[in-house]
Protein backbone atom coordinates (compact mmCIF):
# COMPACT_ATOMS: atom_id res chain seq x y z
CA UNK A 1 0.00 0.00 0.00
CA UNK A 2 1.32 3.23 -0.51
CA UNK A 3 -0.25 7.27 -0.25
CA UNK A 4 0.20 10.02 -2.21
CA UNK A 5 -0.59 13.73 -2.80
CA UNK A 6 -3.55 14.53 -5.38
CA UNK A 7 -3.73 17.42 -7.75
CA UNK A 8 -0.30 18.98 -8.08
CA UNK A 9 1.38 15.73 -7.71
CA UNK A 10 3.36 16.30 -4.84
CA UNK A 11 4.34 12.89 -3.02
CA UNK A 12 4.01 11.94 0.77
CA UNK A 13 5.09 8.78 -0.34
CA UNK A 14 7.64 8.16 -2.93
CA UNK A 15 7.24 5.10 -5.57
CA UNK A 16 9.61 3.15 -6.63
CA UNK A 17 11.06 4.31 -10.31
CA UNK A 18 13.91 3.49 -12.44
CA UNK A 19 16.77 5.94 -11.88
CA UNK A 20 16.16 8.83 -13.47
CA UNK A 21 19.40 10.07 -16.31
CA UNK A 22 20.12 12.91 -14.91
CA UNK A 23 20.34 16.73 -16.78
CA UNK A 24 19.57 16.39 -20.58
CA UNK A 25 21.47 18.86 -23.33
CA UNK A 26 20.38 21.97 -23.96
CA UNK A 27 18.84 21.26 -26.86
CA UNK A 28 16.63 19.07 -25.42
CA UNK A 29 15.53 20.88 -22.42
CA UNK A 30 14.90 24.20 -24.60
CA UNK A 31 12.56 22.06 -27.31
CA UNK A 32 10.78 20.94 -23.62
CA UNK A 33 10.65 24.41 -22.37
CA UNK A 34 9.47 25.69 -25.54
CA UNK A 35 6.89 23.35 -26.05
CA UNK A 36 5.12 24.26 -23.05
CA UNK A 37 5.57 28.32 -23.11
CA UNK A 38 4.13 27.89 -26.55
CA UNK A 39 0.92 26.50 -25.13
CA UNK A 40 0.82 28.21 -21.84
CA UNK A 41 -1.59 31.01 -22.41
CA UNK A 42 -0.77 32.93 -19.43
CA UNK A 43 2.99 33.78 -20.12
CA UNK A 44 3.93 36.77 -20.99
CA UNK A 45 1.03 38.67 -19.61
CA UNK A 46 -1.40 38.45 -22.45
CA UNK A 47 -4.39 40.85 -23.29
CA UNK A 48 -7.52 39.72 -21.64
CA UNK A 49 -8.94 36.59 -22.94
CA UNK A 50 -11.91 34.22 -22.57
CA UNK A 51 -11.72 30.43 -23.27
CA UNK A 52 -14.53 28.05 -23.70
CA UNK A 53 -14.32 24.37 -23.28
CA UNK A 54 -17.09 21.56 -23.67
CA UNK A 55 -15.99 18.13 -21.92
CA UNK A 56 -17.38 15.07 -21.15
CA UNK A 57 -16.43 13.21 -17.61
CA UNK A 58 -16.86 9.40 -16.98
CA UNK A 59 -18.17 8.97 -13.39
CA UNK A 60 -20.76 6.26 -12.60
CA UNK A 61 -21.53 7.13 -16.40
CA UNK A 62 -20.77 9.87 -18.87
CA UNK A 63 -21.68 13.44 -17.75
CA UNK A 64 -21.62 16.63 -20.05
CA UNK A 65 -19.45 19.14 -18.21
CA UNK A 66 -18.45 23.01 -19.20
CA UNK A 67 -15.67 25.21 -18.27
CA UNK A 68 -15.00 28.95 -18.94
CA UNK A 69 -12.41 30.83 -17.94
CA UNK A 70 -12.34 35.02 -18.19
CA UNK A 71 -8.22 36.13 -17.66
CA UNK A 72 -7.26 39.15 -17.26
CA UNK A 73 -3.75 38.64 -15.21
CA UNK A 74 -2.02 35.75 -13.15
CA UNK A 75 -3.90 37.10 -10.16
CA UNK A 76 -7.15 38.65 -11.99
CA UNK A 77 -9.02 35.74 -13.50
CA UNK A 78 -12.62 34.11 -13.17
CA UNK A 79 -13.56 30.33 -14.27
CA UNK A 80 -16.66 28.59 -13.53
CA UNK A 81 -16.95 24.96 -14.17
CA UNK A 82 -19.76 23.07 -14.28
CA UNK A 83 -19.97 19.03 -14.51
CA UNK A 84 -23.86 17.33 -14.34
CA UNK A 85 -25.45 19.24 -11.63
CA UNK A 86 -22.40 20.46 -9.71
CA UNK A 87 -21.21 23.95 -10.47
CA UNK A 88 -18.58 25.97 -8.80
CA UNK A 89 -16.93 29.20 -9.44
CA UNK A 90 -13.32 30.31 -8.54
CA UNK A 91 -12.19 33.65 -8.56
CA UNK A 92 -8.62 34.81 -8.39
CA UNK A 93 -8.23 38.76 -6.76
CA UNK A 94 -4.71 39.73 -5.86
CA UNK A 95 -3.75 37.59 -3.01
CA UNK A 96 -6.98 35.56 -2.26
CA UNK A 97 -8.71 32.56 -4.32
CA UNK A 98 -12.12 32.62 -3.92
CA UNK A 99 -14.22 29.23 -4.49
CA UNK A 100 -18.08 29.35 -4.59
CA UNK A 101 -19.54 25.73 -5.08
CA UNK A 102 -23.20 23.86 -4.80
CA UNK A 103 -21.30 21.21 -2.46
CA UNK A 104 -19.31 20.56 0.17
CA UNK A 105 -16.70 19.20 -2.46
CA UNK A 106 -14.83 19.39 -5.86
CA UNK A 107 -15.44 16.31 -7.92
CA UNK A 108 -12.14 14.68 -8.92
CA UNK A 109 -13.02 14.95 -12.73
CA UNK A 110 -13.79 18.28 -12.04
CA UNK A 111 -9.77 18.88 -10.56
CA UNK A 112 -8.91 16.89 -13.46
CA UNK A 113 -10.59 19.03 -15.83
CA UNK A 114 -8.53 22.00 -14.61
CA UNK A 115 -5.54 20.20 -14.87
CA UNK A 116 -6.23 19.48 -18.42
CA UNK A 117 -6.37 22.85 -19.61
CA UNK A 118 -3.19 24.09 -17.33
CA UNK A 119 -0.93 21.13 -18.88
CA UNK A 120 1.57 23.68 -20.13
CA UNK A 121 1.96 25.46 -16.73
CA UNK A 122 4.58 24.99 -14.36
CA UNK A 123 7.09 24.66 -16.40
CA UNK A 124 10.20 25.80 -13.74
CA UNK A 125 12.73 23.56 -13.19
CA UNK A 126 12.15 20.54 -15.49
CA UNK A 127 14.71 18.23 -16.69
CA UNK A 128 14.26 15.69 -19.06
CA UNK A 129 16.61 12.74 -20.42
CA UNK A 130 17.20 11.72 -24.42
CA UNK A 131 14.02 11.58 -26.09
CA UNK A 132 13.42 7.97 -27.90
CA UNK A 133 11.22 7.88 -30.85
CA UNK A 134 8.00 6.47 -31.05
CA UNK A 135 4.52 5.97 -32.96
CA UNK A 136 1.50 7.10 -31.17
CA UNK A 137 -1.92 6.50 -33.13
CA UNK A 138 0.15 6.24 -36.85
CA UNK A 139 2.15 8.87 -36.32
CA UNK A 140 6.05 9.74 -35.25
CA UNK A 141 6.95 11.49 -32.04
CA UNK A 142 9.15 11.96 -29.55
CA UNK A 143 8.87 10.99 -26.01
CA UNK A 144 11.57 11.70 -23.31
CA UNK A 145 11.25 11.16 -19.09
CA UNK A 146 10.69 14.23 -17.50
CA UNK A 147 10.85 15.66 -13.79
CA UNK A 148 11.45 18.65 -11.65
CA UNK A 149 14.83 18.94 -10.64
CA UNK A 150 15.32 18.29 -6.93
CA UNK A 151 12.02 16.79 -6.52
CA UNK A 152 10.27 13.02 -5.30
CA UNK A 153 7.91 13.21 -7.53
CA UNK A 154 6.75 11.06 -10.05
CA UNK A 155 8.89 11.56 -13.41
CA UNK A 156 6.60 11.81 -16.53
CA UNK A 157 6.93 10.60 -20.06
CA UNK A 158 6.18 13.43 -22.35
CA UNK A 159 6.08 13.07 -26.20
CA UNK A 160 6.24 15.86 -28.76
CA UNK A 161 4.96 15.67 -31.93
CA UNK A 162 6.37 16.50 -35.42
CA UNK A 163 5.62 20.50 -35.21
CA UNK A 164 7.58 20.04 -31.63
CA UNK A 165 4.18 20.59 -29.35
CA UNK A 166 3.37 18.38 -26.88
CA UNK A 167 1.25 15.23 -27.72
CA UNK A 168 0.92 13.24 -24.80
CA UNK A 169 1.86 13.43 -20.92
CA UNK A 170 2.00 10.42 -19.11
CA UNK A 171 2.73 9.15 -15.79
CA UNK A 172 2.63 6.25 -12.92
CA UNK A 173 1.35 7.62 -9.36
CA UNK A 174 -0.49 4.54 -9.27
CA UNK A 175 1.58 1.75 -10.63
CA UNK A 176 -0.77 -0.58 -12.18
CA UNK A 177 -2.97 2.62 -13.45
CA UNK A 178 -1.41 5.38 -15.86
CA UNK A 179 -2.45 8.02 -16.04
CA UNK A 180 -2.09 9.94 -20.04
CA UNK A 181 -2.61 13.81 -21.24
CA UNK A 182 -3.33 13.46 -24.62
CA UNK A 183 -3.62 16.84 -27.01
CA UNK A 184 -3.93 17.24 -30.43
CA UNK A 185 -5.11 19.73 -33.20
CA UNK A 186 -3.34 22.97 -32.05
CA UNK A 187 -4.42 26.27 -33.10
CA UNK A 188 -2.79 29.53 -33.20
CA UNK A 189 -3.90 32.13 -30.60
CA UNK A 190 -2.22 35.61 -29.63
CA UNK A 191 1.84 34.07 -29.99
CA UNK A 192 0.74 30.50 -28.40
CA UNK A 193 -0.25 27.07 -29.39
CA UNK A 194 -3.04 25.76 -27.97
CA UNK A 195 -4.82 22.12 -28.84
CA UNK A 196 -8.43 22.00 -29.98
CA UNK A 197 -8.73 18.40 -28.40
CA UNK A 198 -7.70 17.52 -25.10
CA UNK A 199 -8.62 13.89 -23.19
CA UNK A 200 -6.92 12.32 -19.71
CA UNK A 201 -7.05 8.67 -19.86
CA UNK A 202 -6.91 6.38 -16.87
CA UNK A 203 -5.50 2.85 -17.13
CA UNK A 204 -6.52 2.53 -20.73
CA UNK A 205 -9.68 4.24 -20.36
CA UNK A 206 -11.02 7.59 -21.31
CA UNK A 207 -12.00 9.77 -18.23
CA UNK A 208 -12.25 13.07 -19.77
CA UNK A 209 -12.56 14.44 -23.62
CA UNK A 210 -12.74 18.17 -23.79
CA UNK A 211 -13.00 20.49 -27.21
CA UNK A 212 -12.51 23.92 -27.31
CA UNK A 213 -15.32 25.64 -28.54
CA UNK A 214 -13.69 29.18 -28.45
CA UNK A 215 -10.54 31.01 -27.49
CA UNK A 216 -10.80 34.68 -28.07
CA UNK A 217 -9.49 38.40 -26.78
CA UNK A 218 -12.44 39.63 -24.81
CA UNK A 219 -12.31 42.82 -22.75
CA UNK A 220 -12.96 41.91 -18.43
CA UNK A 221 -15.25 43.17 -16.32
CA UNK A 222 -13.75 43.58 -13.25
CA UNK A 223 -17.09 43.16 -11.36
CA UNK A 224 -16.12 39.46 -11.58
CA UNK A 225 -13.43 39.72 -9.37
CA UNK A 226 -15.85 40.59 -6.40
CA UNK A 227 -15.81 37.87 -4.05
CA UNK A 228 -18.86 35.34 -4.28
CA UNK A 229 -21.04 35.37 -1.62
CA UNK A 230 -20.29 32.15 1.09
CA UNK A 231 -17.33 31.51 -0.87
CA UNK A 232 -14.23 29.72 0.75
CA UNK A 233 -10.94 31.70 1.02
CA UNK A 234 -7.84 30.70 0.38
CA UNK A 235 -4.41 33.29 0.58
CA UNK A 236 -2.23 33.31 -2.60
CA UNK A 237 1.53 34.61 -3.25
CA UNK A 238 4.16 34.05 -6.45
CA UNK A 239 6.34 32.21 -3.79
CA UNK A 240 3.76 30.02 -2.12
CA UNK A 241 4.58 26.54 -1.18
CA UNK A 242 2.12 23.34 -0.52
CA UNK A 243 1.74 21.82 2.96
CA UNK A 244 3.99 19.09 3.85
CA UNK A 245 2.87 15.83 5.50
CA UNK A 246 5.13 15.50 8.36
CA UNK A 247 3.52 12.35 10.35
CA UNK A 248 2.09 10.25 7.75
CA UNK A 249 1.18 6.56 9.42
CA UNK A 250 -0.11 3.94 7.04
CA UNK A 251 -4.10 3.08 7.08
CA UNK A 252 -4.58 -0.37 8.10
CA UNK A 253 -5.67 -3.07 5.40
CA UNK A 254 -8.75 -4.42 6.53
CA UNK A 255 -8.26 -7.88 7.27
CA UNK A 256 -11.74 -8.76 5.24
CA UNK A 257 -10.51 -7.08 2.04
CA UNK A 258 -7.52 -8.46 2.55
CA UNK A 259 -8.50 -12.11 2.64
CA UNK A 260 -10.91 -11.41 -0.18
CA UNK A 261 -7.96 -10.22 -2.16
CA UNK A 262 -9.84 -7.13 -2.62
CA UNK A 263 -7.82 -3.61 -4.50
CA UNK A 264 -8.57 -0.07 -4.07
CA UNK A 265 -8.10 3.86 -4.39
CA UNK A 266 -9.60 5.92 -1.30
CA UNK A 267 -9.40 9.62 -2.05
CA UNK A 268 -10.03 11.84 0.49
CA UNK A 269 -9.87 15.81 0.25
CA UNK A 270 -9.02 18.05 3.65
CA UNK A 271 -8.20 21.34 4.90
CA UNK A 272 -4.81 21.68 6.31
CA UNK A 273 -5.01 24.82 8.76
CA UNK A 274 -2.11 27.42 9.33
CA UNK A 275 -1.03 25.35 12.44
CA UNK A 276 -0.76 22.23 10.37
CA UNK A 277 -3.77 20.85 11.64
CA UNK A 278 -6.00 18.77 9.03
CA UNK A 279 -10.17 18.82 9.37
CA UNK A 280 -12.92 18.85 6.78
CA UNK A 281 -12.22 15.39 5.75
CA UNK A 282 -14.32 14.58 2.51
CA UNK A 283 -14.53 10.87 0.77
CA UNK A 284 -14.38 11.88 -2.94
CA UNK A 285 -13.40 8.48 -4.27
CA UNK A 286 -14.47 5.25 -2.73
CA UNK A 287 -12.49 2.12 -2.88
CA UNK A 288 -14.99 -0.09 -0.41
CA UNK A 289 -17.03 1.23 2.65
CA UNK A 290 -13.74 -0.92 5.04
CA UNK A 291 -11.07 0.84 2.90
CA UNK A 292 -12.68 3.78 3.47
CA UNK A 293 -13.35 3.91 6.73
CA UNK A 294 -9.73 2.76 7.56
CA UNK A 295 -8.49 5.92 5.18
CA UNK A 296 -10.79 8.52 6.61
CA UNK A 297 -9.72 7.19 10.34
CA UNK A 298 -5.94 7.35 9.69
CA UNK A 299 -6.06 10.17 7.92
CA UNK A 300 -7.41 12.38 10.56
CA UNK A 301 -3.59 11.18 12.41
CA UNK A 302 -1.49 13.01 10.10
CA UNK A 303 0.28 16.03 10.86
CA UNK A 304 1.33 18.98 8.12
CA UNK A 305 3.81 21.50 8.09
CA UNK A 306 1.11 23.83 6.82
CA UNK A 307 1.44 25.79 3.78
CA UNK A 308 3.51 29.10 3.27
CA UNK A 309 2.98 32.44 1.44
CA UNK A 310 6.73 33.52 2.18
CA UNK A 311 6.89 33.27 5.67
CA UNK A 312 3.54 33.32 6.66
CA UNK A 313 1.12 29.91 6.83
CA UNK A 314 -1.66 29.57 5.56
CA UNK A 315 -4.78 27.73 5.04
CA UNK A 316 -4.57 25.05 1.94
CA UNK A 317 -6.46 22.15 0.60
CA UNK A 318 -5.12 18.70 -0.36
CA UNK A 319 -6.10 15.93 -1.88
CA UNK A 320 -4.72 12.69 -0.98
CA UNK A 321 -4.64 9.47 -2.57
CA UNK A 322 -4.72 6.01 -0.97
CA UNK A 323 -4.18 2.80 -2.90
CA UNK A 324 -4.52 -0.75 -1.80
CA UNK A 325 -2.78 -3.22 -3.00
CA UNK A 326 -1.46 -6.53 -2.36
CA UNK A 327 1.81 -7.33 -2.19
Amino acid sequence: MFVNRFGTFILLSAIVVPPFSGMAQDSIQAQLMNARQESDLTLREPAPFQLEVDFTAQQKLPTQGHLSLKWKSKDQWWRYVALGDFKQIDVRSGGWLYTSRNSSSTPVRVRQMIQLIEFAQDAKDLVADKPHPMMEYGFPVDCMRVKKKNSNDTPHEVCLNGSHEIASDTWWDVPDSPTRLEFADYFDFAGHRFPRSLQMVENGSRAIKANVKSLEANAFNDVLLTKPSGAIERRQCDDWKPPKAVKTPDPPYPAAAGRNGSIGDSIVSMTVLADGSATDFQLIGSASHAMDQSTLDTLKKWKFKPAMCGSEPVVADVEVIVSFRLK
